[in-house]
């Protein structure tokens, strides 16, 4: 019973691509760190948005791409150990 989580499909087409997942991860941290340090982001509708002008929007989209890559990276993790 313990190890029966490890033997499905999806585990093991995951596990065979876990690198793709800390790569998009790492990336959406980079984005999250230049976008709070700079107060500029890039939303879905290709424009870019600034923290003094919309500072919702600014905040939504940072948190967004922050909770993505924390998930990202918990999938990493949860497939490399």
């Amino acid at each position: 019973m313990a190890g029966m989580m490890h033997d499905g499909y999806w585990y093991r087409y995951l596990a065979a691509r876990r690198d793709i997942s800390l790569y998009i991860a790492l990336v959406l941290f980079g984005f999250v760190i230049i976008s709070t340090l700079t107060g500029k982001t890039l939303v879905k509708s290709q424009e870019i948005v600034s923290r003094n002008e919309d500072p919702k929007t600014f905040w939504w989209c940072v948190g967004s791409c922050c909770v993505a890559g924390t998930v990202l990276l918990g999938l990493y993790a949860f497939t490399a150990f």
